[in-house]
């Protein structure tokens, strides 16, 4: 026993003393990586990047813009000392400095705040400069050659004041065609668009002004004078922070207080290039595009996103800090660029110093994956993509590109697969679509067969049948079925749809119309609505099961029903409509058929139609709740004896009243909750005093 226990202290110590010395994996990132999972939602993911070298040498002063040319020299705008520093990345020192002392051009008068720089094609610096309120160029080799002042034509200045359009550039790009792109402070007009010889060319893109609901319903009850001297109808769109154009010539844009369309790619007119809504903060400061076309942003809140040239956020990275100087964290991010091995630099506009972030291989392994499907590679990029699905089971992104690279290689039933995990319903749709097309192909002929069998059976049938024997006994079971009470009442609801004058006056003298049948219906109807609400085909299906609170959604439809009835028969009891409350009960549910069975085709077809049908879904769900309403309309107008006018204006106000009834509803439940605490808290503080405690 001795022996044992010996044993087991030595094995223990022998096993600490390896694990002690065993390196331990700790991860360099000071902030969490981020990307999109299936219902759009951030979660986090493995690190993409981590900080690198920090910067701090430099003596920068509120620097505002950085560009990264191909031979890794980085051109900071030092807005607060007056200067343009040229820092060598590989060397780790600086190159140049621009500034009225080192430039010997009598010409040239000196920056006063230079906040946005970009390097041309040919080499040449550019340089905004608000405070001068002009654009300064210089050659190759740092020779001053000239300024870009306000453009003198009238329809840019306007007809009055030649001061009307503001000109502070702020940023500035250059196209291939050596046409430049400026951002002017406090110019709501777009992007000033100006020819290498300083001709006004125009506004290359804008931003368009979007009301809010509030300032919608202002604009619509306001009178002129009102709308002019209102400060919440301000209307002026969102300006521009910063522009960009890659070397393909592609021009990109991102604004502030734009969290739906803050960064833009844009063609050749201007107009956004991107399809869908891209993710992106409401801080943005500054865009760049590497080699590859990967899409780099920064914002003030110290937040880096990363895109694919079609706008797909990949990656989201980074945080803020007030009060401390923290590697890969900001106090405000103002711009970003990226050098030739990939790595991206930043700079902080208050602390002065310049932060680099080298990418992980799980970031690589996905921008090279991006890069041979653009390239056409897909069996290239099958292989990255099912690589970093080892490193993240649950990467969106990765199953999108595993998607897209079997599409591309027609394996289109394993596409609708990771289409499916990704939540990419139009990739899905273009899949299906594929794999639909071969269906038909194969089934079609057997199919036409069987229908013609069908009617060859039916005619000989027909023939055969010259006592009417068959039909005899159709119509005998038929009359079986409607001696069942339940049966021959839901039968009945069928017919209301056909002929709803007729029908409901029946239920209004009492002939038809049962209270047991009506609430069978009801709860057919809501099985029914539940199925179409989560039962629909993936392409269709944007309702999660798990993501439903099942209690309130029964609750909120048979109270929703309970209120209708009950505000409705008060309601014509005081306008002297002739229903009683059983009838009003059951008129709804002898109107629903219509409604039920567009709901029925409509689930069942939606796991046939590709995205491209969506509108024979929507026309079948138009029809059937239209029907119903109007099923419904003229029951109530048969029931209790109104014209149109009368029972138009019996509904407005059973929908007053019910609207009324739910806030007196939310009312009484908060005063409770508010007594039930202060009950609770009085309770205990009386057991306090009597106990002592």
């Amino acid at each position: 026993m001795r022996f044992i226990k010996r044993s087991l202290v030595l094995l223990l110590a022998v096993t600490f003393v390896i694990m002690s010395a065993l390196p331990v994996a700790a991860s360099q990132a000071t902030s969490y990586t981020y990307t999109l999972d299936d219902d759009s939602e951030m979660v986090r993911t493995q690190d993409a990047y981590l900080p690198d070298r920090t910067i701090t040498d430099l003596g920068l002063d509120s620097p505002q813009d950085m560009f990264i040319t191909d031979d890794n020299l980085a051109y900071i705008a030092d807005s607060g000392n007056s200067r343009v520093v040229v820092y060598n990345i590989d060397t780790g020192k600086v190159d140049k400095i621009y500034s009225k002392e080192t430039v010997s051009d009598k010409d040239f008068e000196g920056f006063d705040k230079p906040s946005g720089l970009f390097i041309s094609k040919k080499g040449e610096l550019f340089v905004a400069d608000p405070g001068k309120k002009t654009v300064f160029k210089f050659d190759k080799n740092g020779k001053y050659e000239r300024r870009y002042d306000r453009p003198t034509a009238v329809i840019f200045n306007g007809s009055g004041s030649k001061d009307k359009t503001n000109y502070e550039p702020s940023k500035v790009a250059i196209d291939s065609g050596e046409n430049l792109y400026i951002v002017s402070e406090g110019l709501y007009d777009g992007i000033i668009q100006l020819a290498k010889t300083g001709e006004f060319l125009g506004y290359f893109a804008t931003n368009k002004a979007k009301l809010s609901p509030v300032q919608a319903f202002l604009k619509m009850i306001y009178t002129k004078e009102q709308a002019k001297n209102s400060t919440l109808l301000n209307t002026d769109p969102q300006t521009f922070s910063n522009v960009f154009v890659d070397k393909k010539g592609m021009a990109y844009s991102v604004s502030m207080n734009a969290p739906d369309d803050g960064l833009k790619k844009h063609s050749t007119k201007g107009s956004n290039m991107f399809k869908n809504d891209v993710v992106c903060t409401e801080h943005l400061t500054d865009v760049t595009v590497d080699n590859n076309g990967i899409i780099y942003t920064s914002d003030t809140e110290g937040f880096i996103c990363v895109y694919t040239p079609d706008g797909e956020l990949i990656f989201k990275l980074g945080a803020k800090v007030n009060d401390m100087s923290i590697s890969g964290l900001f106090k405000s991010l103002v711009t970003i660029a990226v050098d030739n091995k990939g790595n991206i630099w930043t700079a902080d506009g208050e602390n002065g110093y310049l932060q680099s972030f080298s990418p992980t291989e799980y970031a690589t392994t996905i921008y090279h994956a991006l890069t041979e499907y653009e390239n056409g590679n897909y069996d290239v990029a099958l292989d990255d993509w099912s690589y970093v699905l080892r490193l993240n089971q649950m990467s969106v992104l990765a199953h999108n590109g595993v998607a897209k690279a079997y599409y591309n290689n027609e394996k289109y039933h394993k596409a609708m697969e990771d289409f499916e995990i990704a939540g990419n319903r139009e990739g899905y749709s273009e899949a299906y679509w594929e794999v639909r097309n071969k269906q038909i192909q194969k089934y079609l002929g057997p199919f036409l067969i069987v229908v013609i069998l069908l009617i060859v059976l039916k005619i000989v049938i027909s023939l055969v049948d010259k006592k009417k024997r068959i039909s005899a006994a159709k119509k005998n079971l038929g009359k079986k079925l409607s001696k069942v009470p339940v049966l021959s009442e839901i039968g009945y609801a069928f017919k209301c749809a056909r002929h709803p004058i007729d029908r409901y006056d029946d239920i209004r003298v009492g002939k038809h119309g049962s209270p047991l049948t009506a609430l069978i219906i009801y709860i057919i109807f809501f099985g029914v609505y539940m199925l179409y609400t989560v039962g629909k085909g993936f392409i269709y299906q944007y309702q999660k099961v798990e993501d439903m609170d099942m209690g309130a959604v029964v609750v909120g439809f048979f109270a929703i029903l309970i209120l209708f009835i009950i505000c409705n028969y008060l309601v014509t009891s005081i306008t002297d409509g002739d229903g009683t409350i059983k009838q009003i009960y059951m008129i709804p549910a002898y109107g629903l058929m219509p409604a039920m069975i567009a709901m029925l085709v409509t689930t069942g077809l939606s796991y046939f139609l590709t995205y491209n049908e969506a509108f024979i879904l929507t026309v079948i769900m138009i029809i059937g709740v239209g029907w119903s309403i109007a099923v419904i309309f003229e029951g109530l107008a048969t029931v209790h004896d109104y014209d149109f006018k009368g029972t138009v204006v019996s509904l407005i106000i059973t929908a007053v009243f019910i609207l009324i009834a739910v806030i007196v509803v939310l009312v009484i439940i908060i005063m409770w909750d508010q007594l039930s605490d202060f009950l609770v808290t009085l309770g205990k503080e009386v057991i306090r005093n009597v106990t002592g405690g």
